[in-house]
């Protein structure tokens, strides 16, 4: 009996096996986004906190493919900087100094299937803008009454890194979470901190930025969507 059984349910297994391989093939691309996180490291830790962020990317070709085209984007914010300073020698004035980076790059990336575990590899070069904004309140009043884009910058970035992806499920749109680690640098860019930030009057307030090249760690969790052709 089980001689007479044996064939159909290889062939059966067989058959699972070669269906599912061909919903991947059947994939063009992934595109995947969510919530991020980065530390700086280097030069730019001593003075800057964590940044809280969005990203996302698209990686091009069958998902089932172990090398495709992926570029990545990422959105991230710094903790906010305050500090107080006298206002013409009578109440206090506090400049809030805001920092954010935006960062695009393409390269590479390998995949290692596991079964429903993949293991995944990227590097990849492109561009990055930061900005630095600063707002005035105090006085009389709160709110906010005044502010702008202190300094922006545009200069080339680098990255790489690596991913840990679980399936979901789905079968023509296969659903993937993805966990990412990578590691971010910029060219030299203005930041502004506390110390640049100048004691005495603020008429005329000017604001001295610290030069410096930004490297981060990113981390990102995102979900990732298989579109089919």
């Amino acid at each position: 009996m089980n001689s007479v059984l044996r064939p159909p349910a290889l062939g059966l297994a067989a058959a699972a096996l070669l269906a599912g391989s061909v919903s991947a093939q059947e994939t063009r691309l992934l595109v995947g986004a969510g919530p991020g996180y980065a530390r700086a490291t280097g030069s730019l830790a001593q003075y800057m906190r964590g940044a809280w962020g969005l990203g996302g990317y698209v990686a091009f070709g069958p998902a089932a493919r172990t090398a495709s085209l992926r570029i990545d984007a990422d959105f991230l914010r710094f903790t906010p900087t305050t500090a107080g300073r006298p206002y013409r020698g009578l109440q206090p004035v506090f400049i809030t100094s805001g920092s954010q980076i935006f960062t695009a790059v393409a390269g590479p990336e390998l995949r290692l299937p596991l079964g429903r575990v993949r293991l995944s590899a990227t590097a990849g070069a492109g561009f990055a803008t930061s900005t630095n904004t600063g707002a005035v309140t105090g006085i009389a009043t709160p709110e906010r009454f005044s502010g702008a884009t202190t300094f922006g910058d545009l200069t080339l970035a680098y990255a790489g890194g690596g991913g840990l992806g679980m399936a979901l499920g789905g079968e023509r749109m296969p659903v993937w979470l993805d966990l990412s680690a990578r590691y971010l640098g910029t060219g030299p860019t203005r930041w502004v901190r506390e110390g640049n930030i100048p004691v005495g009057y603020i008429s005329g307030v000017y604001l001295k930025p610290t030069r410096s090249p930004t490297t981060l760690v990113a981390y990102r969790l995102a979900v990732s969507v298989g579109v089919p052709r």
